[in-house]
């Protein structure tokens, strides 16, 4: 019974000491030089086309002068970006505006940088800091987690990050890093019923960042993803009487696009979400040529997945 005992015991202090351990890794103290890595981060007015100005924050991702911010944050083409309190004219290369993403460019060399991770893995629970221009008060730091991911907003492809780490007015188009002091998303929205920080904001994952950065930067837009020439009509679709949204298909489309849509489909499920036009056109318009687009579809009766590889969209003219 003795040995037993001490068997007992041995095996609870060996396992109760690799949990500590494991816990320990996942809550690492490590030293962020956030005055160094703050470098990184600028605080933007924008020239108005209103006498309303508008402020926020952007983050550096080349040395030559390249800065990523939240589109909606922009009234016009030229903002002024300050850096140390030093004033640039920033000028607007591109945009996207169903990513809520835009890249700007000053004449300045020899910037810090944001650095990114080689694993684009988030965790839920992991620390994140948020950095950014809240308030336009200059830029600020908070603590907080990553409380979810893959949140839709009428677009299941952003794959949004949700954190409780303090996000107000101007803190759209900072940075999220987490504790390697590496940028895994970029502030766009918070959810609140003050208007301030209720500890559910928003990042447009890093990831998509930088794809979205490198195709404005190398092509002044983004190239856009394809699925057919069809028309769509509204309406509703009636399932487990239920009463659905629907998008009914309809057109002679000659793309030969593999497993993709048919004269007379109806559209009921995109990834998970509602069938509404809206949530097509974000959708379509959110992944690049080559990618797949998830679709839920009734066909003559039959209910059917469809799995469509993307094409890069034509020159002309199209609904989609």
């Amino acid at each position: 019974m003795r040995n037993l005992f001490l068997l007992i015991l041995f095996f609870g202090l060996f396992f109760g000491a690799q949990i500590v351990y494991f816990e320990n890794s996942l809550n690492k103290n490590v030293q962020i030089d956030f005055e160094d890595i703050s470098q990184s981060i600028v605080s933007i007015e924008s020239v108005p086309n209103t006498p309303q100005k508008k402020f926020g924050s952007g983050v550096i991702i080349s040395s030559d002068g390249y800065i990523v911010t939240a589109f909606h944050i922009l009234s016009g083409s030229l903002s002024t970006v300050k850096i140390d309190e030093k004033a640039y004219i920033a000028n607007l290369i591109g945009f996207d505006e169903y990513a809520d993403l835009a890249v700007l460019k000053i004449n300045e060399d020899n910037l810090r940088s944001i650095d990114f991770p080689n694993n684009f893995d988030l965790k839920i629970g992991q620390t994140v800091f948020a950095i950014g221009n809240p308030y336009n008060l200059g830029i600020s730091v908070s603590k907080g987690i990553i409380s979810g991911t893959g949140r839709n907003f009428g677009n299941p492809y952003l794959d949004i990050i949700q954190t409780d780490a303090a996000i107000n007015q101007g803190s759209s188009g900072g940075a999220i890093i987490d504790s390697d002091g590496q940028l895994i998303g970029l502030s766009t929205s918070i959810a609140s019923i003050s208007g301030g920080s209720d500890g559910v904001g928003f990042a447009l994952p890093a990831e998509r960042v930088i794809y979205i950065a490198n195709e404005i930067i190398k092509y002044g837009q983004i190239n856009r993803a394809w699925i057919g020439d069809f028309q769509f009509k509204r309406g509703y679709y009636n399932k487990d009487n239920d009463r659905l949204p629907a998008l009914y298909v309809f057109g002679i489309d000659n793309s030969n696009i593999k497993d993709g849509l048919k004269d007379g489909d109806i559209i009921i499920d995109i990834k998970g979400s509602e069938a509404r036009w809206n949530i097509l056109k974000a959708s379509v318009n959110s992944i690049s040529p080559g990618e797949i687009l998830e679709l839920t579809i009734d066909r003559s009766g039959e209910i059917i997945l469809l799995k469509i590889v993307t094409r890069q969209r034509p020159n002309i003219p199209q609904v989609l």
